[in-house]
């Protein structure tokens, strides 16, 4: 047996958004551009994230980010105003979802501090670029670069043990969750189909502590937060 104590490193917690206008057909019919590329959350959609932020209050996170899309925002505010005590939202471009047109510039961090004021711009992010990534749906090769990009930039700016959440999208989710796994392109056997508020829980232990893999999936889309909504 091996005498080897495990190491976490860090406890990712991966968590879709809320529902938002653009989830619901009806919610969509009369929307502008701007709207349809950055659709705000249902009220449904904040019951959701407010459910989700209780299900996660217990845990202390050192580090929250999202992307700037206003509904990745909604939403990692809602989960922030649980926690125990004050947290910022740090704010990474990598985060954005795939497909958004890059017509779309409307966001800025004005009116992401109306929803939350004590959001700020990731560190050593680049201040004079967008606040957003641009990839088609069918970029595979690049979202998956963007994705190990922004695996990459979180775990090199946290620190041993740290527990951190990551809010994004679903499509872009699929990415980080497929490139944790090892992948380099979408794997033909399975698809993920990520729901609102789903949290996917991910430990990554020190290299060579544990018996079970450097990687380990707790649980992947957990949505019993919202078992009272079904």
């Amino acid at each position: 047996m091996s005498s080897i104590k495990p190491i976490i490193e860090f406890e990712l917690y991966i968590i879709r958004h809320g529902e938002s206008k653009g989830n619901v057909k009806r919610e969509t019919e009369g929307l502008s551009f701007m709207e349809l590329n950055d659709p705000q959350l249902t009220e449904r959609g904040k019951k959701q994230a407010f459910l989700c932020g209780e299900r996660l209050k217990d845990i202390n996170f050192d580090s929250v980010y999202s992307g700037a899309l206003l509904r990745a925002v909604e939403t990692a505010t809602g989960i922030i105003k649980a926690q125990p005590c004050s947290k910022s939202l740090k704010v990474l471009p990598y985060l954005t979802e795939a497909g958004v047109s890059p017509e779309y510039t409307h966001t800025s961090f004005e009116e992401i501090h109306k929803i939350n004021s004590n959001a700020f711009l990731a560190e050593d992010i680049d201040p004079t670029q967008s606040l957003f990534c641009y990839n088609g749906i069918s970029d595979e090769a690049d979202l998956f670069e963007r994705a190990a990009n922004a695996l990459k930039y979180i775990f090199s700016h946290g620190h041993e043990g740290e527990k951190i959440a990551v809010i994004s999208h679903a499509a872009f989710i699929t990415y980080l969750v497929f490139s944790l796994m090892g992948y380099k392109e979408a794997c033909p056997m399975f698809d993920l189909n990520f729901r609102n508020t789903g949290i996917t829980k991910v430990t990554i232990y020190k290299k060579g502590t544990n018996k079970y893999g450097d990687i380990v999936f707790e649980y992947i889309n957990d949505t019993s937060h919202l078992y009272e909504m079904d």
